[in-house]
């Protein structure tokens, strides 16, 4: 079986599409957990947003703007998961057209990474920094891959 170097750039997109999704989904059902709209037991959540209180807790910020940011975030998460997304299926529309959507896409992933690691930085939150840090790398080395690596030509990768 042979896989083109283009079905390994969607793939890359695939991945990042879902996991946005994935993200956005666990914090959606944290704020519906921590509202009471969903019970205690609740599993698929992330916890986010009691870690944000905590943290932003050093500046003694009002629950009610620890929730303001709290959404800020995702519908920041929504945004650049609908981008990656839409990267992802107009893919065979052209490399023009698919290298415009995934620029945007990851300017908008990206950009919700810096702001995390500035976060990070003003709130003192040292132990979630490297991982926002793998997190923007990892989005940059994709982008390096899409934008490097050859769609045509010799560059199937063969499996046996």
């Amino acid at each position: 079986m042979r896989f083109s170097l283009v079905t390994l750039k969607r793939g890359l997109l695939f991945f990042w599409a879902a996991w946005l999704t994935i993200v956005l989904l666990t914090n959606v059902f944290d704020l519906l957990k921590q509202s009471g709209v969903l019970g205690a037991g609740w599993r698929f959540a992330s916890g986010n947003y009691g870690f944000m209180a905590a943290t932003t807790a050093i500046y003694a910020l009002p629950p009610a703007l620890v929730t303001l940011l709290f959404i800020g975030v995702i519908l920041w998460e929504a945004l650049a998961a609908w981008l990656m997304w839409l990267a992802f299926l107009r893919a065979r529309d052209g490399q023009s057209a698919l290298l415009a959507r995934v620029n945007t896409a990851f300017v908008v992933s990206l950009a919700l990474w810096a702001a995390f690691m500035l976060a990070d930085e003003i709130l003192m939150a040292y132990d979630v920094e490297a991982t926002h840090m793998r997190i923007f790398a990892a989005q940059l080395v994709t982008l390096l891959v899409i934008y490097l690596l050859p769609d045509t030509g010799s560059e199937a990768i063969s499996h046996k």
